[in-house]
């Protein structure tokens, strides 16, 4: 009786048993690396695709209320309220360096904040979005009135009856104070500036050597 036929091979030759591994192993890799891509930005609170950070919004210090302010870092809700009540007692404030005047804002404090805050058009610092922080810009420099400020030792100088251009001799007083002084008076006391629009307890001590009230 004959030998029964052999069946051919139909097995996978080694070298397309090594090209199918090859390929799983670059799917596996190409899927690992997605898998912890997406994990890292999700760690982070952001996707991959977010590479560009936004600069904070800034608050208008005289239009914001309590709870707006209470949010700026550096400030917080008992800052917030000294803030809204030097609002309502002295009025609006003229620039951010006015929170020298309210209770709790030193230098390392105003500087926290200072990004975080504008003031009716007054310059603020901008924002580098490149590498997504805040840079302050410099100060433009001041522009000089020609009027020649008072010295220790000179006359003071009644601010019931002074003048636009005597007041602005004062030292720090400008002629958007000077006018504000004016619109204020009559004063009974010296104590009393300190209830014109801009005029705080650092400037009124800074002024005291030279005035007086008549």
């Amino acid at each position: 009786m004959p030998a029964p036929p052999e069946k051919p091979d139909t097995s996978p030759s080694p070298q397309l048993r090594r090209n199918a591994q090859f390929a799983l192993a670059v799917f596996l890799g190409v899927l690992l690396g997605l898998l912890a891509v997406r994990g890292y930005g999700n760690r982070f609170g952001a996707r991959p695709s977010e590479v560009v950070s936004h600069a904070p919004a800034r608050l208008d210090l005289n239009a914001a209320g309590r709870a707006e302010l209470a949010q700026v870092p550096g400030i917080g809700v008992e800052k917030a309220k000294a803030i809204d009540e030097h609002r309502q007692t002295k009025g609006k404030f003229q620039s951010i360096e006015e929170l020298r005047d309210v209770k709790g804002f030193g230098d390392k404090t105003l500087d926290k904040v200072r990004p975080y805050l504008i003031v009716e058009g007054v310059a603020n610092p901008s924002v580098n979005t490149s590498a997504g922080e805040l840079e302050p810009k410099p100060a433009p420099p001041a522009r000089s009135t020609g009027v020649k400020k008072l010295q220790l030792g000179d006359p003071p100088i009644n601010v019931n009856t002074a003048t636009l251009q005597e007041l602005e001799q004062l030292p720090g007083i400008g002629a958007a104070y000077a006018n504000n002084i004016i619109a204020a008076r009559p004063f009974k006391s010296v104590d009393d500036l300190d209830r014109v629009r801009g005029i705080g307890q650092k400037t009124l001590n800074k002024l005291r050597p030279f005035i007086v009230v008549k």
